[in-house]
């Protein structure tokens, strides 16, 4: 096998519960060619403390400097400072696989080939939340095809020349990744390497959770309204069945407010209820059948609709402004 110049970059901000988890698992690589370069946004909870801690023992892998902006500055700039030939990516909530590296760069197997991204799992020893929405992702990402249209930046490899070619979208604080993905499977083929694993800390609290996904509604229509019209109808991650659910619960609860005003809506808007509930468990069932865990992923994917709903309005309204 051929060893590739690799950078592997992260972007932090106030993680000091688990850069350092991050930082030592990528020391620990089976890759022999590659360095670790770490953009801090100014930290306030002493995850550059702990970076510096980590730089000064290994002073000729890490680099880290403090930039000003949000991930996708923080992105561009390190994308523009580096040479080598492949540029990985991680985030400072994830602990990679020891064979992560190796495995992505395994899947440049062929020139058409410009970026390579792989499986996202849970760690060990998290709540039942975190496990709970682990469960519900690896589901998706068990089910991703050979050649994909993007991938989040917690598990990816893409070769320099093209990442300089296509830069993030600064405007986007949130879901940045998706849009720049878009834009850069139009100049190549992104190949899915499962065997390229990495461990994700999920949200640890229903209001971290419920404020992720309004932020993600929130530049819905932005990215799909206005930006990539043809990647409405879903993909393999934010699947059809996914917008689906999302739909009905819209209907269902318009149905619910105006049953308020309209008693005749009353049997229709409970029999919608009952259909929706029936609809998420459809999905549910075939990512778990115990019962414990079918309640808990009944009830966050209530509140996911229940973000993505107030999100997506929010996000209709900004785009009418501008």
């Amino acid at each position: 096998m051929k060893y590739p110049s690799v950078t592997v970059i992260v972007t932090v901000k106030n993680s000091k519960d688990t850069i350092g988890k991050c930082i030592n698992s990528l020391l620990l690589l089976n890759y022999p060619n590659y360095k670790i370069y770490v953009t801090d946004a100014f930290s306030t909870d002493g995850t550059y403390d702990i970076l510096k801690c980590l730089q000064k023992k290994n002073p000729k892998k890490i680099k880290i400097e403090q930039v000003k902006g949000n991930i996708a500055e923080s992105h561009n700039y390190m994308i523009r400072k580096i040479s080598t030939e492949l540029i990985a990516m991680t985030d400072s909530d994830c602990i990679v696989d020891k064979s992560w590296l190796k495995n992505l760069v395994l899947g440049f197997n062929s020139k058409e080939v410009i970026a390579t991204a792989g499986f996202c799992s849970t760690p060990k020893g998290v709540n039942n939340l975190q496990n709970l929405i682990g469960l519900e992702l690896e589901s998706r990402f068990k089910n991703f095809p050979e050649f994909i249209s993007r991938a989040p930046t917690m598990n990816l490899c893409v070769k320099s020349s093209f990442a300089k070619k296509v830069k993030f979208n600064e405007k986007l604080d949130v879901a940045q990744e998706t849009e720049w993905g878009y834009r850069l499977t139009e100049l190549g083929k992104m190949r899915y390497a499962p065997n390229a694993v990495i461990y994700h800390y999920h949200r640890p609290k229903l209001k971290n959770f419920f404020i992720q996904q309004y932020k993600y509604g929130k530049h819905m229509p932005i990215i799909y309204f206005k930006m990539h019209k043809d990647k409405i109808t879903g993909d393999h991650i934010s699947t059809p069945s996914i917008l689906l659910q999302l739909l009905l619960f819209d209907v269902t609860m318009l149905f619910l407010l105006s049953s308020v005003f309209f008693n005749f809506l009353i049997i229709p808007t409970a029999l919608l209820i009952i259909f929706l509930i029936l609809f998420f468990l459809s999905d549910i069932v075939r990512i778990t059948t115990s019962p414990e865990k079918v309640l808990g992923l009944l009830l966050i994917y209530f509140f996911r609709s229940i973000a993505w709903t107030l999100g997506v309005i929010a996000g209709i309204v900004n785009l009418l402004k501008r």
